[in-house]
């Protein structure tokens, strides 16, 4: 792998967020490009197939998230606005808040959170397998977030455990992370309404798989109507959790989105406090 990464900490008021910046392979300065992994996660597991080809014109932000991998300490619950928060913070110490924002499943949500409230204010969002609310209330589509019900390998879930046992203790993965992501619900996760999405007036690009057993397809149309500047990529016969699965075809995705919208900037959106 030709990219060149320095590892980094950064205090939040829970504990400390690990990430990596990750340079630009030209030896230039170039627009900073921050991916945000899914739950139970890293950011090198989900994103690092991606590196290579997303290097060659951006410079990578690549944190694992709060109680994820390397990082250490969470909100209680993860609740995700606040680890949104912790995030946003990070970025406005790397002087990232208008960078381009990507993120899948869980950190599609908090990247959200993020443009929601406005505190961060990005060139453009790239949103992969996820929503923009768990609640069936909201969508009338979303199946229950069971570790049974992905469609993964025989041995994910000790896969998984390796990725952050041994930053912290043996066991920890089960007892922390796993038994956290089964208690995740609507008012932890994400439930916005539609409307939401319509002040989201960067460039969104939209990534999914048709079959994700899930976020169904009609998640991410919707968003794709109400979003004001979107483009949809449904990928057939797709399910959940499409980074592992075809991650060339989203970095592909990735690559001309980005072309496209090279010159962006975050100056789009107001830079005003959310109504309280």
């Amino acid at each position: 792998m030709s990219e060149s990464s320095v590892w980094y900490t950064f205090e939040t008021d829970t504990g400390a967020i690990a990430y990596e910046v990750i340079s630009p392979q030209t030896g230039n300065p170039a627009p900073t490009l921050v991916l945000l992994h899914n739950f139970m996660s890293t950011g090198r597991a989900a994103w690092g197939p991606l590196l290579e080809q997303l290097s060659r014109q951006y410079r990578i932000l690549l944190p694992d998230l709060p109680g994820h991998g390397r990082s250490i300490g969470h909100p209680s619950g993860f609740h995700h606005r606040a680890m949104a928060q912790q995030l946003a913070a990070l970025l406005e110490h790397e002087g990232a808040t208008e960078a381009h924002l990507a993120g899948c499943s869980s950190g599609g949500m908090l990247a959200q959170w993020m443009v929601v409230e406005r505190l961060v204010w990005p060139a453009t969002l790239t949103l992969v397998s996820t929503t923009y609310s768990v609640n069936p209330a909201t969508t009338g589509h979303v199946a229950p977030l069971e570790p049974a019900h992905f469609q993964a390998g025989p041995h994910w879930m000790e896969a998984t455990a390796r990725l952050h046992d041994p930053y912290h203790y043996d066991g920890y993965y089960a007892e922390i992370l796993l038994a956290g992501f089964r208690r995740l619900r609507p008012e932890t996760l994400i439930d916005l309404q539609l409307e939401a999405l319509t002040q989201f007036t960067m460039p969104v690009c939209l990534i999914h798989g048709a079959e994700d057993e899930f976020f169904p397809a009609a998640i991410p149309q919707a968003m794709a109507a109400a979003l004001p500047r979107a483009e949809l990529h449904l990928i057939p016969q797709q399910t959940h959790a499409l980074i592992f699965r075809q991650p060339w075809r989203i970095a592909e995705i990735m690559v001309q989105f980005l072309n496209a919208h090279a010159t962006a900037d975050g100056r789009h959106l107001p830079h005003t406090a959310p109504a309280t």
